[in-house]
């Protein structure tokens, strides 16, 4: 069954068991989970706190089927914790830092791509 399942599952997983794995390798697979563009979307919905599946959908305009999806690799990641009310049950994001996290990579994304451009225009 676990060799079956997609890779980044495969690694979520063996994160969730406590795979015993380097430093480095764990932070690759962290940096993993925010490598998904519909992932972000749902992450950028639950900044403003506590939703439901339905609310998700609403907010990111993706399907019900892939929200859940990105939910579930989120909560194995330890991005997302759900939280059960009744029928419903309510995901938000762990710990809030994570935005402080995405903020600087696209700080960082933004210089890396003036230097790029620069260099381009040195080149030509």
């Amino acid at each position: 069954m676990f060799k079956a399942l997609p890779a980044t599952h495969r690694s979520l997983l063996a994160l969730s068991e406590f795979t015993p794995v380097s430093p480095m390798e764990a932070l690759a697979e962290y940096f993993k989970v925010f490598s998904e563009p519909n992932r972000l979307a749902v992450l950028e919905a639950l900044r403003q706190g506590s939703l439901n599946v339905t609310a998700v959908v609403e907010a990111t305009g993706l399907s019900q089927a892939l929200v859940s999806k990105h939910l579930k690799l989120l909560t194995i990641a330890g991005v997302v914790r759900r939280r059960p009310e009744g029928s419903l049950v309510y995901y938000q994001v762990f710990d809030r830092g994570v935005f402080r996290l995405l903020a600087l990579a696209e700080k960082q994304l933004q210089a890396s791509r003036q230097q790029q451009l620069t260099a381009l225009q040195s080149v030509l």
